[in-house]
């Protein structure tokens, strides 16, 4: 299995108890037959998450740091 990076879509309903935010990338895994990419917290393994793919999209690069003006 590969892990690959992925953002959640602004349009996925959170269930109860979910620990996904929308915005920021999380390493996932996609399940065997194709449907669901499984996220797993870090910093414990307990905490898995299924999210459809039709609810996520690819996040291969980490996002640039905003430029500020001084």
């Amino acid at each position: 299995m590969t892990v690959k990076w992925y953002r959640i879509r602004k349009t996925y309903q959170k269930p109860d108890g979910g620990f996904l935010a929308i915005g920021p990338r999380y390493p996932c895994v996609l399940s065997d037959d194709g449907e669901v990419v499984l996220f797993t917290h870090a910093g414990d393994a307990q905490w898995t998450e299924a999210v459809p793919v039709e609810q996520i999209e690819e996040a291969p690069e980490a996002p640039k740091p905003r430029r500020r003006g001084k």
